[in-house]
């Protein structure tokens, strides 16, 4: 089951802060930018985080303790929702393991180096592009000075994202994405922070778990062209609108087809494109999935807890889109691709 599907890190949640109505960025809001999104690779902290998503059916939540040793180990435990409880996942540096304590197994994937040079970089210039900031102010949250800031979608003139960033250590500490008609879709609370050294024991893999790969990565790139032309098929490396643009890709076998996993990112979200010649779409029947249509022909669309996916064929190849958007962007988006 999908929990994250996109680079989802705090370090993702800075935000530029020039002043509404700036032509460009003064050469301190700049560097607080590089602050916000360097700061998990410095700080240490721990705490509890509860991710809200208004879905379309009702509200999702879960619930983790997050503990981060700068600068690239992560461990979270799930209290919620129920089914995760006491389910962690530990982040070491690009490789990623998901505890499942009730069968006693490891998932081990590859994720995202988000505390890199050239990954923080490629992520300042997306934010830079594709936001500015309606106003800024200093306010508080859970008792922590904060600099709280509304940032606006440049591509469609909507606001987008409100954020309260920790002024003394520059991590986020609330965030809340708006749907296109304004109403808020999801929050991310940073709640009971602690800024303190963490032992390494926290991220020791539990012995006695068998480690499993649910896929064979044949090729890893942060060049998406290559693994699209390595693909052994006609994939493409499609435009989305909206200033997303394709950071990495990833050439797998999923149950013996090669699937092509490109992710792509405007800064702050972040959405994966799996295509495959060859029909190995997910089984969305539990997730009581929607009828839908791109492109004039059928999709479906479901919720898997705060992940959303959309599945789809142009006659060619076959598609999945998973993000943590809501269906109206997801459709935005899939539309986009001829």
């Amino acid at each position: 089951m999908l929990r994250r599907a996109s680079l989802a890190a705090l370090a993702l949640l800075a935000c530029s802060v020039t002043p509404a109505g700036a032509g460009s960025a003064s050469d301190g809001d700049l560097q607080l930018l590089s602050q916000v999104l360097a700061a998990p690779a410095a700080v240490s902290y721990s705490g509890i985080v509860e991710v809200t998503r208004m879905g379309d059916r009702a509200a999702v939540s879960s619930v983790y303790h997050i503990e981060h040793r700068a600068p690239g180990l992560t461990r979270r435990t799930y209290s919620s929702p129920p089914q995760f409880f006491g389910d962690s996942e530990i982040v070491k540096g690009e490789l990623e393991f998901s505890i499942d304590s009730k069968s006693h197994r490891i998932i081990a994937t590859r994720s995202a180096a988000e505390t890199a040079g050239p990954a923080l970089r490629a992520r300042e210039a997306l934010i830079r592009a594709n936001y500015r900031t309606a106003w800024r102010h200093n306010g508080t949250f859970g008792g922590r000075p904060t600099i709280d800031a509304l940032l606006v979608n440049k591509h469609t003139d909507r606001p987008a994202l409100f954020v309260r960033v920790d002024r003394e250590t520059k991590i986020v500490l609330d965030k809340q994405e708006f749907a296109p008609g304004g109403g808020i879709i999801s929050e991310t609370r940073l709640d009971q922070v602690r800024y303190a050294p963490i032992s390494p024991d926290v991220f020791d893999l539990p012995k006695g778990y068998a480690i499993v790969q649910p896929q064979h990565v044949i090729e890893s790139s942060s060049d998406p062209d290559r693994v699209v032309r390595n693909a052994g098929f006609a994939a493409r490396k499609p435009a989305l609108p909206d200033g997303f643009s394709p950071l990495d890709g990833d050439l797998v076998e999923l149950r013996g087809i090669r699937t092509v996993a490109l992710l792509y990112s405007d800064g702050i979200r972040t959405v994966s494109l799996f295509e495959t010649a060859t029909a190995v779409t997910p089984d969305m029947a539990p997730l009581h999935p929607d009828a839908l249509s791109v492109g004039g022909r059928p999709a479906q669309y479901a919720e898997d807890g705060t992940v959303a996916l959309l599945t789809w064929n142009d006659g060619t190849l076959y598609y999945t889109l998973v993000g943590e958007l809501d269906k109206a962007e997801l459709q935005h988006l899939a539309a986009a691709i001829p």
